[in-house]
């Protein structure tokens, strides 16, 4: 026994010694800029000619914060961005990933398809949607006119509640293959022997999809909306390129706002209060997904 114990210590040790330096790496790069951020949200920061100074400012960037309109307005477009964005992402991924998975959806073909909108890099995305929802030769338009839907051109990023939409929209369009994927893997881990015991009980399509299906997903599911919640948070480029925040700053959501604040207004704590209460955000969402994590992982090492 003592020969037992001595050697899972020396392993351990091992072990901490192997992982040393990838843990010096994260600290560095994920903890360092975190801590940076949170003391920086409790100074003012002025740029003068003999450069940067500090001073303490307390937690007034953030009482600040909730007496500000504009953050109020960020907040609720927000969270109104995320709930829109992670239903029909969902909706739209699981749709997919059920026809994927039917016998006739099942060539490579179509899943080689399905990836190009998430290949294409962030920017490059924005600025092909850049191109469809431009007012005069846009192909949205002229394909609407075409169609006969609308008679003239209609300007999809000059109307501050149409503008936020039409930015959704073409970030649902991008994060669609990615958990359609997800889903697709999700489903074809679910025994096939259910489906049969279902259908001899007589279940119709429905019912097998209510009864099996679904409960089946329910981890996949569950890790899908809390990971697409966290993206569409901090959703940046396609604002960045299609409106920067315009018209009137009703396409500014937090983490352009927390941009914005920092380096057009060089308002440095403030923009890193809002910054934290993005990260605080996330980070609860990430102990939702740690979490959704764990029965899976306990089950297997218990099989």
């Amino acid at each position: 026994m003592q020969t037992s114990n001595n050697y899972n210590r020396s392993r351990y040790r091992l072990g901490i010694w192997f992982t040393a330096p990838a843990v010096i790496v994260l600290l560095i790069v994920l903890a360092y800029p975190i801590i940076a951020s949170l003391v920086l949200s409790f100074l003012k920061v002025r740029f003068g000619g003999d450069g940067l100074t500090f001073a303490w400012h307390g937690v007034t960037n953030y009482t600040d914060l909730f007496t500000n309109q504009l953050f109020r307005e960020a907040l609720f477009r927000s969270v109104y961005f995320t709930v829109v964005e992670v239903a029909a992402v969902i909706f739209l991924a699981l749709s997919v990933a059920l026809m994927l998975n039917h016998p006739l959806g099942r060539s490579a073909f179509y899943r080689v398809v399905l990836l190009v909108p998430w290949a294409l890099s962030p920017v490059a995305n924005a600025v092909l949607w850049k191109w469809i929802y431009n007012a005069n030769y846009g192909i949205l338009n002229q394909s609407l006119i075409g169609l006969g839907l609308i008679k003239e051109n209609i300007i999809w990023l000059g109307t501050p509640w149409l503008a936020l939409n039409m930015i959704l929209i073409a970030d649902v369009w991008k994060a669609v293959p990615f958990i359609a994927l997800l889903m697709l893997a999700g489903l074809q881990n679910i025994p096939s022997y259910l489906y049969k015991a279902a259908r001899l009980d007589g279940a119709n399509a429905w019912q097998q999809f209510v009864h099996v299906t679904l409960p089946g997903l329910k981890t996949t599911l569950v890790i899908s909306v809390v990971l697409q919640s966290i993206w569409a948070l901090k959703v940046f480029d396609l604002i960045y390129v299609l409106t920067k925040g315009s018209p009137a700053d009703s396409t500014v959501l937090l983490n352009y706002l927390s941009w914005r604040e920092t380096f057009s207004n060089l308002d440095v704590g403030y923009g890193a209060a809002i910054a934290n209460v993005l990260f605080i955000l996330m980070f609860m969402l990430a102990l939702v997904y740690i979490r959704a994590l764990r029965p899976r992982q306990t089950a297997q090492r218990d099989g």
